[in-house]
């Protein structure tokens, strides 16, 4: 377990609660969490497991994920299987995954997730947890015809809901996944084992753009004297003649991950390969040009 500081001098209760994680994987090789993550990540925190830090206010989203959890155990309903964790084999390695809430006799399966409002319209790694989960469901019998993101919305606004168009109208909602054929499922299965099975024997599996958190170049619309864009573009605009106070600035893609959130960053190689100087940039209001 990487090491907890407490640089702000948090309640030693605090501390403690992150330091004392339940979570037992029950023995399996790989978690449908890190499956579905990067090999390259994986292994680097094995192998600088010691050497992390992570301060306790960086654990506090996952913390308050924990404790909507412990309080929904109340919810004890016929017939229910309340985090319930599945197991099955795939290349010769145990996979597990837990199920936050899965009805047998509806098939039916919710995962509850302590978010932001950003992620409303969905997001992929959503959509792959709730299909491992619903293919190891199947592994062990249990067939799974409908699954959601019980959304809790952590910075959700009633002042917003009130005004702006595909705010949330609640501060929780049901988010439906979408569900692939389970042959794709399977297949995506084995992929990544492989992936995983490789980096563990020391063969380099390079982090995805999609596992960087890749933000693609684009073009802004830029006032002098601003930091803000007026406009952003995909491609480079072909623009009339903009005014005295106007110009046009390229800005190269962004891997935010390894830039920002990426724990292992200054061990991982391909980083190093592709590291350079950026400063990040304000965002625009406007949507991307398509």
């Amino acid at each position: 377990m990487a090491k907890i500081t407490n640089i702000h001098g948090l309640p030693e209760a605090l501390v403690r609660a992150v330091e004392r994680d339940p979570y037992d994987s029950g023995g399996a090789d790989i978690s449908v969490t890190k499956l579905i993550d990067s090999p390259q990540i994986n292994v680097l925190r094995k192998a600088h497991e010691a050497e992390i830090e992570v301060d306790v206010t960086d654990m506090i989203p996952a913390l308050m994920g924990q404790s909507i959890h412990l309080l929904l155990e109340r919810a004890a309903i016929p017939g229910a299987m309340l985090e319930h964790r599945f197991f099955a084999e795939c290349q010769g390695w145990k996979v597990s995954g837990q199920a936050d809430w899965l009805h047998p006799q509806a098939r039916t399966l919710i995962d509850y997730k302590v978010t932001t409002v950003y992620k409303s319209k969905g997001d992929d790694k959503w959509d792959k947890q709730l299909n491992v989960l619903r293919w190891l469901a199947l592994q062990n019998n249990v067939e799974v015809d409908t699954a959601y993101i019980c959304a809790i919305y952590r910075d959700w606004m009633p002042s917003k809901a009130a005004v702006e168009a595909g705010y949330p109208r609640a501060r929780a909602e049901l988010i439906p996944i979408p569900l692939w054929p389970m042959g794709e499922v399977r297949e995506y299965v084995t992929r990544q084992v492989t992936a995983h099975q490789q980096a563990a024997l020391g063969q380099r599996v390079l982090c995805t753009d999609e596992e960087r958190w890749m933000t693609p170049a684009k073009w802004a619309l830029m006032q002098y004297g601003k930091k803000r864009a007026i406009r952003l573009y995909d491609s480079e605009p072909k623009l009339p003649r903009l005014p005295e106070d106007q110009y046009v600035e390229y800005r190269p893609g962004q891997y935010r991950r390894c830039e920002q959130y990426c724990d292992v960053a200054r061990w991982c190689t391909q980083w190093a390969e592709t590291h350079h100087d950026s400063t990040p940039h304000d965002e625009t209001d406007e949507h991307p040009e398509a």
